[in-house]
């Protein structure tokens, strides 16, 4: 991926229509093209401490190069996406960014009284977001600088250089 680590990478949004997000994204705001992961294999799920559960599709595209995401929740079970709906909130869900030292700016989001709200691996790979509701109005993801994110980050990235509007949406294994 292109944008410097510590940056601003993405912007992320919980969705209640996927497809009319993906619509809405790319039809009218011409991002994209996005790449749709069913059921997304999030492992190792904490929320709030506790163990988590939730089944989400993720969709990902770039506007530029900044990447946007697409989160849609299928089951009920808690999480950060389901709370944030229910708490009436629209629009940015979290903000995501790749630290240098992704153990050293863990430690220090908590240092600034900000709980860790879910975290999860994906293959190897850790995630976390951090509660900033109240500061912020959305959460902050923070990704482990990790080939797994930089690969996937850095694909989507490519595919939308010069992209022409063709194959919008298109699914994607992990």
């Amino acid at each position: 991926m292109t944008q410097p680590l510590g940056s601003v990478r993405q912007l992320a949004y919980v969705v209640t229509d996927l497809e009319a997000a993906l619509d809405y994204w790319v039809n009218t705001l011409k991002a994209g093209p996005f790449f749709v992961m069913e059921h997304c294999p999030l492992e190792n799920q904490k929320y709030y401490g506790e163990e988590g559960h939730v089944d989400v599709t993720l969709a990902l595209g770039n506007s530029g190069s900044l990447q946007i995401e697409l989160i849609y929740q299928h089951n009920d079970a808690p999480s950060v996406y389901r709370d944030f709906l229910q708490a009436g909130r629209v629009g940015v869900h979290h903000i995501g960014l790749m630290p240098e030292n992704y153990p050293e700016t863990v430690k220090y989001y908590q240092s600034q009284n900000h709980p860790i709200a879910f975290e999860c691996t994906v293959g190897d790979a850790p995630l976390v977001y951090f509660d900033t509701l109240d500061s912020m109005g959305h959460y902050v993801e923070l990704w482990d600088n990790h080939w797994v994110f930089k690969d996937l980050f850095l694909m989507v990235e490519e595919a939308a250089q010069d992209w022409d509007g063709k194959d919008p949406v298109r699914r994607l294994d992990i």
